[in-house]
């Protein structure tokens, strides 16, 4: 196994590229273990990483997943009416909940006239 510094890492990112399958058996290794030990090769790594192109999609790829996850996400229609009418069943729900469990305000207050009092309290000291 060969020695690695960071100097020579930079230069290997520069001039191999960031894959590092590709580079020769000696170097290969040798990096893999000065980035396992260096933080400072690690942050190296991440802005070569950072800096390269990314690849150009393969439309015929891109249309394969597309076509996956429409069959995936494809829910049957009755499933979907049955989320529709549960989700507004438990609006309702939670609507007459809110609304029973409000008290009328005391003497014609408002509901914030106490946040407003204790506010202005703590501005007065």
């Amino acid at each position: 196994m060969s020695w690695m510094t960071s100097r020579r890492l930079d230069w290997l990112l520069r001039a191999r590229g960031t894959e590092i399958a590709t580079w020769p058996e000696p170097d290969r290794s040798a990096a893999l273990a000065l980035l396992r030990h260096s933080p400072a090769a690690q942050q190296a790594f991440a802005e070569a990483v950072a800096l390269e192109e990314a690849p150009e999609p393969d439309p015929a790829v891109l249309g394969r997943m597309q076509c996956g996850f429409r069959v995936a996400m494809a829910p049957a229609p009755a499933v979907v009416r049955g989320i529709g009418w549960s989700a507004l069943a438990a609006c309702f729900a939670a609507g007459l909940y809110i609304g029973v469990g409000v008290a009328e305000p005391e003497s014609g207050q408002d509901l914030f006239s106490d946040a407003q009092t204790v506010t202005f309290a703590a501005l007065d000291q």
